[in-house]
């Protein structure tokens, strides 16, 4: 390849990078309304809510703290689908959405399942916060929580 072509794909390459940039979804926090009973079907002890604010609540609530990064093409598209993926998960700002009792603890005992699993946070995430990481006592916390209210 000689030089010239190389430049042509440089430039390109910018180019690209740059236009991008005004397409591309920009990372929000949905307003937080305060209900009457926001822990309306599941009951949270203080250590347990610490834990899933440290770890868990950036992609699961609507107070996602934004990296610089998160507003750079192509990050940002991975970051703002990984979060509103997150949110439609679980939301920790709408414990009062599922339809019982019985449907909130259900799709709360999957922390449980996910924690030990190392599924959740998940490793790309671990990777750039080590403070999410979840410690074994943690896990035991959690698992031991999600379990009582089923």
């Amino acid at each position: 390849m000689n030089m010239a072509r190389v430049k042509k794909v440089l430039l390109a390459l910018a180019a690209f990078l740059i236009v991008i940039q005004f397409m591309q979804p920009r990372g929000t926090n949905p307003p937080i309304v305060q209900s009457k009973s926001l822990d309306a079907h599941v009951q949270v002890p203080g250590e347990v809510q610490a834990i899933l604010n440290r770890a868990c609540s950036n992609c699961h609530s609507n107070h996602t703290t934004w990296p610089w990064y998160g507003q750079i093409a192509p990050f940002s598209w991975v970051i703002t689908d990984d979060v509103n993926e997150g949110r439609r998960h679980m939301n920790f700002e709408d414990w009062e959405a599922q339809a019982s009792p019985k449907d909130a603890s259900d799709r709360l005992a999957g922390i449980c399942k996910e924690t030990q699993a190392k599924g959740m946070p998940p490793f790309s995430y671990r990777i750039m916060h080590p403070e999410s990481r979840l410690k074994p006592s943690e896990i035991d916390t959690l698992c031991s929580w999600s379990h009582s209210i089923r």
